[in-house]
């Protein structure tokens, strides 16, 4: 994966609750301004775009059962169209955030594991969700120095 800004400056690093009931940081928070491009961390597709409790939000479905969350973020992009890493797939939009004021985004990712148990009497579909870190996601970059010549 990579970071889904051009500039890059985390204003809140993940805080993952003890329990997964708990209060937590389920993300971080990256300094991004209205308008401000968002760019795919990963190949993927726009697996959700709308409002939830008020709050505009854009998920990617990334391999794996990957999914990144960015928060305030609208495009114009449509459900299930395909996006490749690097791409712009949505801006961060004017509207609100519990994560911080009109400075910055959110970006989550969590992983859905999905578990069929058939059996005679029911079929039973078991979920698991863990979130992650987006900053350890995140591909390193190698840096390469150049020594002076002597």
């Amino acid at each position: 994966m990579s970071w889904p800004l051009e500039n890059v400056r985390v204003i809140r690093e993940f805080d993952p609750p003890g329990k997964p009931w708990l209060a937590g940081h389920r993300g971080v928070d990256l300094d991004a301004g209205e308008g401000t491009k968002l760019l795919a961390p990963a190949d993927g597709k726009i697996f959700f775009a709308g409002k939830v409790a008020e709050k505009d939000v854009v998920v990617l479905m990334h391999a794996y059962g990957i999914r990144s969350t960015f928060e305030p973020a609208t495009t114009r992009l449509e459900k299930g169209q395909k996006v490749a890493r690097g791409q712009q797939f949505a801006t961060r939009s004017s509207g609100k955030s519990d994560h911080c004021s009109n400075s910055c985004v959110h970006w989550g990712i969590k992983r859905i594991s999905i578990q069929h148990s058939d059996s005679r009497a029911a079929r039973r579909r078991i979920t698991h969700t863990q979130y992650l870190n987006p900053s350890r996601m995140v591909k390193a970059r190698r840096i390469t120095i150049q020594l002076p010549q002597e």
